[in-house]
């Protein structure tokens, strides 16, 4: 009997979600796989508790987080259920800013190097998506000399497939990133987002992990931040994630 891998994804609000569904399309002979675009289907989602990107879930009890990888499909191969490690790297929290950019579609390729690749495949389907939404500053990213340093992203919460608080006045963050042990590049670019969603909106919420930082936080982050913990909207072995507010 082959092994089952579902994979649910929003879109392309991550433009890996390509990346791995050219990679499950090659081993589609070796196991059972299902594809799920859930940015229509808000039942989808709420019935698989999703609040990331994406979601794997392997014969329908295992689920991981992050990016599956060659690595990941060869164990499943061999009948070993992969384990997931929680990302939690040591953060800095001194602050550190330099040159705070919009994120708009001429320089999104910068800010797709938050994805750990080059030239990742999904990002003219990222542009296509936010054009297609109407939204033309997709975030602010900390850059210096080129070399992306931090960003905050975010989308229209009544567009947002995830069960969450929707309204016209209220604006979702999407991911904030990267991780540093010496310095918060983040927290600059995620206040000139919200700086920028005051024009438009009252509200910003987010979901966060309370201690791993995939895709966002971790929780003390936001708090820092001046967001309010509003409640905990799922957990499981790997993650508890929360969900925050903050009036702009």
């Amino acid at each position: 009997m082959k092994i089952q891998i579902d994979f649910y994804h929003w879109d392309n609000i991550c433009p890996i979600s390509n990346e791995i569904i050219s990679l499950l399309e090659k081993y589609k002979e070796n196991f059972e796989i299902q594809i799920y675009d859930i940015t229509h289907n808000f039942k989808k989602a709420r019935e698989q508790d999703m609040y990331y990107p994406f979601l794997t879930v392997v014969n329908r009890k295992y689920r991981f987080y992050s990016p599956i990888s060659e690595d990941f499909v060869k164990k499943l191969l061999l009948g070993k259920i992969p384990r997931e490690e929680l990302y939690r790297p040591m953060l800095g929290k001194s602050e550190k800013s330099f040159d705070i950019l919009p994120i708009k579609k001429d320089n999104y390729l910068l800010a797709s190097k938050c994805t750990a690749r080059n030239n990742c495949v999904g990002v003219p389907c990222k542009i296509n998506m936010y054009h297609q939404a109407s939204v033309d500053v997709f975030g602010f990213m900390n850059v210096k000399d080129n070399i992306l340093l931090g960003g905050a992203e975010f989308y229209p919460s009544n567009i947002v497939p995830y069960d969450i608080p929707k309204g016209d006045d209220i604006a979702f963050i999407t991911c904030v990133y990267m991780s540093d042990e010496n310095y918060d590049y983040k927290s600059a670019p995620l206040r000139a987002l919200e700086e920028h969603l005051s024009y438009k909106y009252s509200k910003v919420i987010v979901i966060s992990d309370e201690i791993g930082l995939f895709p966002n936080g971790d929780l003390e982050f936001f708090i820092r931040n001046g967001y309010i913990d509003e409640k905990i909207v799922f957990k499981d072995d790997y993650c508890k994630l929360h969900l925050l507010s903050k009036v702009l």
